[in-house]
């Protein structure tokens, strides 16, 4: 069975770090990823304590950087799937723009990206 959101984005936001990955969901593998533990990112990066959005703009760019490599930059024509809503609930509003700076990179890299954060509002609580 193949699905049609066969690519998706997964990040993980520390207060130290930040990893992005793409998943092919048909098998579960990582298919290209980059963080900022890697030693050629952290290096370049004066992080500190901390990492901020300059850094997740690096991260994007790695990545896209990567995708391009495997051949995966469009996603096999359906993309890469970002669920935005789902990301920043799970990283908590402070990582907005982290999460953004990611996704932009990529988009400006020539990473077809497609944006899934459409879905499922009618079932959330929304609070005034």
């Amino acid at each position: 069975m193949t699905v049609l959101k066969r690519y998706v984005l997964r990040l993980f936001i520390s207060l130290k770090y930040i990893t992005a990955n793409v998943v092919d969901r048909n098998n579960g593998r990582i298919v290209a990823t980059a963080s900022t533990v890697e030693h050629s990112i952290k290096n370049a990066l004066e992080c500190g304590r901390s990492c901020n959005a300059k850094a997740a703009t690096v991260v994007g760019e790695v990545l896209a950087m990567r995708l391009k490599v495997e051949g995966l930059e469009q996603g096999q024509g359906r993309g890469i799937h970002v669920n935005l809503n789902k990301e920043i609930e799970k990283k908590g509003f402070k990582n907005q723009t982290k999460i953004w700076a990611i996704v932009n990179a990529l988009k400006n890299n020539g990473v077809k990206v497609v944006l899934d954060d459409l879905e499922d509002n009618t079932s959330r609580t929304k609070f005034p």
